[in-house]
């Protein structure tokens, strides 16, 4: 049973026609999604608010010389509903750095700049994972799919942002300054770096630290220089806005991954979901720190590092999950190694839960989840952080086990022996 179990999981993880598959229907599916952007009515369908219409917009509104109205509410969603024609909008409040990002991508047509953003950063995305995973990337892809394919679908930047911190721990693992290169770019996405730039602490590479501090000042003083000081005023009420959309449940909770939205979602008051979010990020930050201090092997540490990373912030989505993909990359080879029939099977369940949880939810309501209503009835249950919570509970029962075979143990660490081999080819 054993034996089967870990054939089968080697089947699937090392598999090179699912891999070409996955690539295949994931660039098809970017066509398709840019000519929904670009020109739904060739598809017989009517324009729908979707994340990256939001991007593209803020971007002309900068290049305009209008940039504070894509941070203030009303101004933003007057500008949307001219685009889409909708009532539910997207509200602008990532760092000026992002913005200006999306400012040089603003002057193309909005199905071009889909194609490149998207495509540019899925293909950025499954460069990194493959380096870590080596001839398991296939197996990784497969178990986050359905987040690669909201992100494939909407244009968000979970490709970009996992990208980078698998770019980042690659780097760290091999004691080189530049990590702090990738760490200060997630200035774009700051509280997605917050387990990061805790790793850089536990382990004093202050010259990550500098590197990184550089990097993020550099951007900061860009987009300053670009937009004027003023614009951090209109990013701040942004996020103030932002905060009391959130505790009013006018935000698609269902597709998010925090505990906040959990608790929200489910009855609590916006204080004490919040006090759970807190609890959150204490604990996994805390099980990091208590990681870092014992000496764990990197590859586990790493996949700490990424479950923290989706633990901090009660602003979460699915489409951040990708994150997860770069953890499993590292410690893949021991899951399968080390895992039971049943638990292989279980684990992998868990993950297209956690997931493709907010895509089922959002098929099954007829709702495309990416919009804010001024409203709570858009908001959903939210079971996803549960799920993650289960999710590594599991993984670490798995991990804890002696491997599941006679030599599996060489197995999993012959095979991340050719991942490394692979990633320094």
């Amino acid at each position: 049973m054993a034996r089967d179990h870990t054939a089968f999981g080697e089947r699937i993880g090392r598999s090179r026609p699912l891999i070409f598959a996955l690539i295949l229907t994931g660039c098809l599916l970017a066509a398709i999604s840019a000519v929904r952007f670009q020109a739904p009515e060739l598809l017989g369908l009517k324009k729908v608010l979707t994340d990256f219409d939001a991007f593209h917009l803020a971007g002309r509104l900068a290049l305009e010389g209008r940039v504070s109205e894509a941070y203030h509410a009303t101004s933003m969603l007057a500008a949307q509903l001219e685009m889409a024609g909708t009532s539910s909008f997207m509200p602008w409040t990532y760092p000026p750095p992002f913005t200006l990002a999306m400012q040089g991508l603003a002057g193309l047509p909005i199905g071009a700049a889909f194609l490149l953003f998207a495509l540019g950063s899925f293909a950025f995305y499954t460069w990194v994972l493959r380096r870590i995973a080596g001839p398991w990337l296939p197996g990784v892809l497969v178990a986050v799919a359905p987040t690669i394919l909201i992100n494939l679908r909407t244009g968000q930047n979970g490709f970009l942002i996992a990208g980078l911190i698998g770019a980042f721990l690659l780097a760290f693992r091999d004691n080189r300054r530049m990590a702090g290169l990738p760490l200060g770019l997630l200035i774009i996405k700051p509280h997605l770096a917050v387990a990061a730039g805790l790793l850089v602490l536990l382990h004093r590479r202050w010259s990550v630290v500098v590197i990184a501090g550089v990097v993020a000042l550099a951007l900061l003083a860009i987009s300053t220089a670009a937009y004027g000081l003023g614009v951090w005023l209109d990013f701040r009420n942004a996020v103030r806005e932002a905060g009391l959309f959130l505790a009013a449940g006018y935000y698609p909770l269902f597709r998010m991954n925090s505990v906040y939205a959990a608790a929200h979602s489910l009855g609590a008051g916006p204080a004490a979901a919040m006090a759970l979010q807190v609890v959150s990020a204490v604990v996994s930050l805390g099980i990091l720190s208590m990681a870092c201090i014992k000496g764990v092997a990197f590859n586990r540490l790493a996949a700490l590092a990424c479950a923290a990373t989706v633990c901090v912030s009660p602003y979460g989505y699915d489409y951040d999950l990708t994150v997860l993909g770069v953890g499993i990359a590292f410690i893949f080879p021991e899951i399968i190694a080390r895992g039971t029939g049943r638990q292989f099977l279980s684990w992998f369940a868990l993950t297209w839960l956690a997931c493709g949880y907010g895509l089922a939810w959002s098929a099954a309501m007829h709702d495309d989840g990416s919009g804010v209503t001024l409203d709570a009835s858009h908001r959903g249950i939210s079971i996803i952080a549960p799920v993650l919570w289960l999710l590594f509970w599991l993984t670490y029962r798995i991990l804890t086990r002696p491997p599941a075979v006679e030599n599996a143990g060489e197995q999993a660490r012959s095979s991340l022996q050719a991942a490394e081999d692979a990633a320094a080819a």
